[in-house]
């Protein structure tokens, strides 16, 4: 291919850029007239031979093609664009058949809602397409998830059971209808989809989630409550080993499955210290501490929370204590909503706190999120939220256990 040198003058990058812009905006196949940028006397007369006409303030990009055809630049205008260094892009021509896939996708995906006879499947459609569900999904993969969530559905509708009778648990469920134990994992789109169906199909709100509403539970014996020195009736089945277990000095692990099976009656008269790290427990364990103490680990696991309220509703006065920072406060909020007390967590606490550091040197850790309400202590949401420094609970050991 011989390029004509008058074609590649520097001068006229410009004027190609701008045909190169208009084609990657209104698609390949775009002509029409284009207004002219500014020119030199040598480009102009460059475009004036190209198109065999004079020009004034505009181009028709018709005589541009029909020029450089001529010329066997190209077979067409932006073949030709791209010899002369100036490519056009493909990017319109797919972003517009994704959004034609996507429309497909979702088209067949509600033309297979339709077929769910549920007086709620318009509303989970909407927030399925409002949350992003069917994004990037192909037609198959669209219509494959609303027909796996109403498998879901149906299936634990029609009562879930295994072998022996008991519900099933979620990744039985997964591996029972999809071969794969993992398909219903927390975060996929398939769980995330179902999770809102199960909402909506079992819509009372009685403190346990979608799925145990709808009689599928997600794990019964991971995530166990770890405790130390608890006290239980002396009628309970699990009182020997508790008790056993604090003899040995050897904290205690409740599971959600033990919990279910034989709920925890604790004795009112003493209370109970719940913090958010593990070292404080084990620090109780390592003093011998006669102090009854239950971790939630972070975020308190379903087995954690179902202790907690068994004890709460049982009349025993749970205390809390966690973190200073966002995370630490937000569950802190948590466990005031679930009944228990707020253990050393006031804004004067957190004060003491940032006092003792200073005054042992300690540069604590700044918090880039701002903390959310703290209904028992509304001082304390303004103080941190001027101050921002973490205070770990490791930090705070000899205090903590002081009931």
């Amino acid at each position: 291919m011989n390029i004509p040198e008058s074609l590649t003058h520097t001068d006229l990058a410009g004027f190609w850029h701008a045909v190169q812009s208009r084609l990657e905006r209104n698609g390949p196949e775009s002509r029409g007239r284009m207004r002219l940028p500014h020119l030199s006397s040598t480009c102009r007369l460059t475009l004036e031979s190209l198109t065999d006409k004079k020009l004034k303030t505009t181009v028709n990009l018709e005589d541009v093609e029909s020029g450089l055809i001529r010329l066997e630049v190209g077979e067409d205008l932006a073949g030709a664009l791209g010899a002369l260094g100036f490519p056009v892009s493909d990017k319109r021509s797919k972003r517009l058949a994704a959004r034609d896939a996507a429309a497909e996708a979702r088209a067949a995906a509600r033309a297979e809602a339709d077929e769910w006879n549920e007086p709620w499947v318009d509303e989970w459609f909407a927030e399925v397409v409002r949350t992003g569900l069917l994004a990037g999904l192909t037609t198959n993969e669209a219509v494959n998830l609303v027909n796996s969530t109403r498998r879901v559905v149906e299936t634990l509708a029609t009562g879930a059971d295994d072998m022996n009778g008991a519900p099933l648990s979620r990744v039985e469920l997964a591996a029972k209808l999809f071969g794969s134990a993992h398909a219903l994992d927390p975060g996929t789109r398939l769980e995330r989809a179902a999770t809102r169906a199960l909402d909506l199909l079992v819509p009372e709100d009685d403190g346990r989630g979608p799925w145990e509403r709808a009689g599928a539970h997600f794990d019964l014996v991971s995530g166990p409550a770890l405790t130390w020195n608890l006290r239980v009736a002396s009628d309970h089945v699990l009182h020997d080993a508790v008790r056993n277990s604090n003899m040995a000095g050897v904290p205690f692990l409740f599971t959600q499955l033990a919990l279910r099976e034989h709920p925890l009656q604790g004795d009112p008269r003493t209370p109970v210290l719940a913090v958010e790290n593990p070292r404080v427990l084990e620090n109780a364990v390592q003093q011998s501490s006669s102090v009854s103490v239950v971790c939630t680990n972070g975020n308190p696991s379903r087995a954690v929370q179902l202790l907690l309220e068994q004890l709460v509703d049982g009349g025993v006065d749970v205390r809390y204590h966690g973190d200073f920072d966002a995370a630490g406060l937000s569950i802190c909020s948590r466990m005031y909503d679930a009944g228990l007390t707020p253990w050393k967590m006031d804004a004067t606490d957190y004060e003491r706190a940032l006092l003792v550091a200073e005054a042992e040197g300690v540069d604590l850790p700044f918090d880039k999120h701002s903390s959310g309400a703290t209904p028992w202590c509304p001082d304390l949401q303004v103080v941190f939220n001027h101050q921002r420094r973490i205070v770990h609970e490791e930090r705070l050991l000899g205090e903590i256990l002081d009931l």
